[in-house]
């Protein structure tokens, strides 16, 4: 596996820097720049002997035409803290890539500050520490088995699955109906209607025979004139003494 370099710069901190906001303090940060990278460090307000400790990590590249292995570092006031309106230098500092040490071998070192420009009043001294790391990248993820994959899958439910219909709006069970021709004993229920029943049909039948059918005071006469007729013709039989019944 292919590994790649960086070239790692601590700004610990400085000494003794100039001031510039009037007050007689200055609120410095770090610039570095290596290969085309430029890095900075936060500002520290209105203090001389400003403390950062900060870590800036470069790539380090290929030996190119357009771009030195110098090392660059320039402290600058920030124009934001004091009556000043533009970035005053407090120095600056030039290395070359081939002072610096692996991982392990580092250790604190103070360079004095350079002037950047021929009428530059610069002082003081900055802690450095730079030195180069391997970097490693980390291992590609493994492929997971799908298998295990899906059996580690929780179903989550579908959307188009029916809601729950609340209790109150179910639907009421089929009635059934008990078959004609089964041979089941009546229920105590059906016995007790077939009795509260028995009254309504002698009732009803009551109420019919109230009422007679038609062509029935017909018929009673009818047969009262045949038994008068036939006791008028037991009237009329006379016996004849000559006879044998005589």
């Amino acid at each position: 596996m292919a590994t790649t370099q960086k070239l790692v710069v601590e700004v610990v901190d400085a000494r003794n820097l100039v001031p510039k906001d009037g007050h007689g303090t200055s609120s410095p940060y770090v610039v570095v720049d290596y290969y085309g990278q430029r890095k900075r460090t936060r500002t520290v307000t209105r203090d001389i002997n400003p403390t950062w400790n900060e870590v800036l990590q470069f790539n380090v590249e290929k030996p190119s035409d357009v771009f030195s292995d110098m090392l660059e570092l320039d402290v600058y006031h920030d124009k934001n803290y004091g009556p000043t309106s533009r970035q005053n230098s407090l120095g600056r500092l030039k290395l070359s890539s081939g002072q610096f040490v692996k991982k392990g071998e580092e250790a604190l070192i103070y360079y004095p500050l350079e002037k950047k420009y021929l009428l530059s009043w610069i002082r003081g001294e900055i802690g450095l520490k730079i030195y180069y790391v391997d970097d490693v990248p980390p291992p590609p993820p493994q492929p997971v088995d799908e298998a295990k994959a899906e059996e580690g899958k929780v179903e989550s439910p579908s959307d188009n699955a029916a809601a729950p219909v609340p209790s109150d709006q179910q639907p009421l069970p089929a009635e059934v109906k008990p078959d004609d021709n089964a041979a089941s004993p009546p229920a105590d229920g059906e016995s007790v209607k077939a009795v509260e029943a028995a009254p309504v049909g002698e009732e009803k039948g009551e109420a019919e025979g109230e009422k007679p059918a038609e062509g029935y005071d017909q018929v009673e006469p009818e047969a009262d004139s045949k038994s008068e007729q036939a006791d008028d013709h037991d009237d009329d039989i006379v016996l004849d003494p000559t006879s044998a019944n005589w």
